[in-house]
């Protein structure tokens, strides 16, 4: 009798790439392209990476930035509980307690100095312990829960900006980051800055109208007289004529005057020129939404400013200290987005997009370059390109059309025709190598090319249609350090946008995300040589972005679900025996695994759940930790994960829960399966 052969074994690898598909035929889809998912995104090098956290932010400390220790105790801490500050009796160093690991082991955060082994450690006066060394026995586990507990603990140190409502809008210069929202009545629009302290209103000045201003334009912080009444000038804005000819018109942004209100009548000392009447305290109504660009008019290093618009108030230049509000000229005087280009300064009025002079943003006169370009639709947004042979073009877009803006100045405009039928969502433009917009068709590409036109459009979300039907978006930002742009959706969900090499060259990968916040607007900029990511909500907190272990203190819930895989034999049966997950892990993390055989057949089921927890081997060492030895997940792990069943395809399903976890990378899979028979 002959001996019975056991089919082979065979593998399969394939990485996790290609976003998500929502479209396509189950069995035309390759392996590792996703069919559902929640805030998991594609990684512009390879696989999928859980999203990173947020954290509030207000300028002082940041969570994530929290550090703890572990203190051992020689015998064991008596009388100390969560929330005590512990402080050396010979070092008098001091720190907080933030849990009580075992009796001889409690977890601080906010140490100052070092603390000398040997030395009592007191709570108010009161010996608790001899302090014996850092505990050593911290596993990549503990490691997240006390890293957690340390960043709760500066958490709550952080506030929201002052007022009430969503934060209108924010900004960052210099490294400072500003932040508008409607005071508590909702009558103003206040202006905060982020400061070691927390978040600090700056206080805006005065506007006093002047003409025939002549000889030598004051310096700020000149001291101007009217009779009794004076005041330190902050900025000079001079929109028309000069001071050589006599002829200067225009405003001057004072401090509040002292020995009463200007009048009408000349100027007695400081400056020559002739007051208009009296003062006007600055300030800028509610309910806007700012439309930012920091640029610099001047050409000198250090002079860059935030130009704005916001719908509801004149156009601004502010420096972080004076905010001047910038006339144009409109009888209504409420630009909606502003753009800086070819040194002018760009606003849109509804169908209407004007420009100041160049190099003067205080200047709207077409006598010395300003101008009028009739765009026929409202205006949705702006985008500089510098793509053209020209050296830069500006894209202007409605929500169903869009054109593009060649030359240099007034002298050389040309205002030309791109599409009639697409366009942007506002709010939805952003550049990422090459520009990206959201409209009624969904995300398109619009790029350069050597057609006629110069530029190209191409849609390319249709794999996930279904996905984005009657969408409005109310905000997008890229994070230039992964190279990944957001589109946040009026429903509080957002989707994920990443560029991803190809055997072609290139396409983009989609998935969607959600932060379980309404996002209100968003800013990205690099701050002490750092790619820094922020969104304001509508609970007036301004938070960054990939940052911490989780959303500002809550659970991240994470989901990734594969396409079916046939092995390349759709037809075929096969017993599937393991799949072996490969991941890249910042911290310990743990995984639930779930597989589901042929395209979700009710009668064949699903495999049991599995947890993933690589095992803890490999030692960490922290500098400014030294002689402790925190025992975490190798950064690569290969987790064999058993998936025994029988079915003509496989779906792999995972799911991640945690508050304490940095973020992982599921990279890759290879499966171990038997051939069986034909599906019959």
């Amino acid at each position: 009798m002959s001996e019975m052969k056991m089919p082979p074994l065979k593998t399969q690898y394939f990485p996790l790439a290609g976003g998500l598909d929502t479209e396509s035929a189950q069995l035309t889809l390759r392996p590792g392209v996703v069919i559902s998912a929640i805030n998991y995104e594609s990684s512009a090098l390879e696989g999928y990476e859980r999203v990173g956290g947020y954290e509030r932010f207000d300028g002082r400390a940041r969570p994530s930035d929290a550090a703890y220790r572990c203190l051992r105790a020689a015998v064991a801490f008596m009388g100390v509980v969560v929330g005590d500050t512990v402080t050396g009796a010979t070092s008098t160093a001091t720190a907080r307690v933030i849990a009580i690991r075992t009796a001889a082991q409690i977890v601080v955060t906010r140490v100052t100095g070092v603390f000398a082994v040997g030395e009592s450690l007191t709570v108010a006066g009161n010996a608790v312990g001899v302090f014996d060394g850092n505990a050593s026995d911290i596993t990549g586990f503990d490691d997240n829960t006390f890293m957690a507990l340390a960043a709760d603990h500066y958490r709550a140190d952080i506030d929201a900006v002052p007022g009430s409502g969503a934060v209108r809008g924010i900004a960052v210069l210099n490294g400072t980051m500003y932040a508008w929202r409607d005071n508590v009545a909702a009558t103003v629009c206040n202006v905060f800055k982020s400061t070691a302290a927390g978040w600090s209103q700056v206080f805006h000045n005065y506007e006093l109208a002047f003409s025939g201003g002549s000889g030598t334009e004051p310096a700020v912080g000149a001291n101007i007289t009217k009779g009794a009444v004076s005041a330190i000038v902050k900025r000079v804005v001079t929109e028309s004529g000069t001071w050589q000819a006599g002829t200067a018109k225009g405003r001057f942004i004072v401090t509040a005057p002292s020995g009463g209100a200007f009048t009408v009548g000349a100027f007695t000392a400081g400056v020559t020129a002739t007051a208009s009447g009296a003062e006007t305290a600055i300030a800028q109504l509610p309910g806007g939404r700012l439309d930012a660009v920091v640029y610099n008019f001047t050409g000198r290093a250090g002079v860059q400013r935030i130009y704005g618009a916001d719908g509801v108030n004149r156009g601004f230049e502010f420096d972080g200290e004076v905010l001047v509000p910038i006339s144009t000229g409109m009888t209504v005087d409420k630009p909606v987005h502003c753009v800086a280009h070819k040194g002018h300064l760009f606003f849109s009025f509804e169908g209407s997009v004007q420009h100041s002079a160049i190099t003067d943003p205080y200047r709207w006169s077409a006598v010395v370059g300003a101008a009028e370009i009739a765009a026929g639709d409202v205006v949705t947004g702006f985008q500089v390109l510098p793509s053209d042979a020209d050296g830069g073009a500006l894209m202007v877009f409605a929500a169903a059309r869009t054109w593009v803006l060649y030359g240099s100045s007034s002298a050389d405009w040309r205002f030309v025709n791109f599409a009639d039928d697409v366009g942007a969502q506002r709010w939805s433009v952003q550049s990422l190598g090459r520009v990206l917009v959201f409209d009624t068709l969904g995300v398109a590409v619009v790029s350069a090319t050597q057609a006629f036109g110069n530029f190209t459009r191409s849609p390319v979300s249709a794999r996930i249609q279904a996905l984005l039907t009657s969408r409005k978006v109310v905000a997008s930002v890229v994070n230039r350090a992964d190279n990944r742009m957001r589109l946040f959706f009026a429903t509080g969900d957002a989707l994920s946008i990443t560029p991803i090499p190809t055997a072609e060259g290139g396409t983009l990968a989609f998935l969607p995300i959600n932060y379980g916040r309404v996002v209100s607007c968003t800013c990205a900029d690099v701050i002490a040589g750092e790619s820094r990511t922020f969104f304001g909500s509508d609970n007036g907190m301004v938070y960054e972005v990939d940052r911490g272990r989780s959303f500002d203190g809550a659970e991240i819930v994470a989901y990734l679900k594969l396409a079916f895989n046939h092995v390349k034999s759709p037809m075929e049966k096969k017993r599937f025996r393991r799949c072996d997950l490969e991941s890249r892990n910042r911290s310990a993390c743990g995984l639930q695994v779930q597989g589901e055989y042929s395209l979700g057949d009710p009668e064949i089921g699903l495999t049991d759940v599995v947890d993933v927890a690589p095992a803890a081997n490999g030692a960490y060492y922290s500098i400014s930790n030294y002689g402790q030895s925190y025992y975490s997940v190798p950064r690569n792990a290969l987790s064999k994960i058993r998936v025994d069943g029988v079915g003509t395809t496989l779906c792999l399903a995972f799911v991640s829960r945690s508050a304490s976890e940095l973020p992982h990378t599921l990279q890759s899979v290879s499966v171990l399966y038997t051939p069986r028979r034909l599906d019959r």
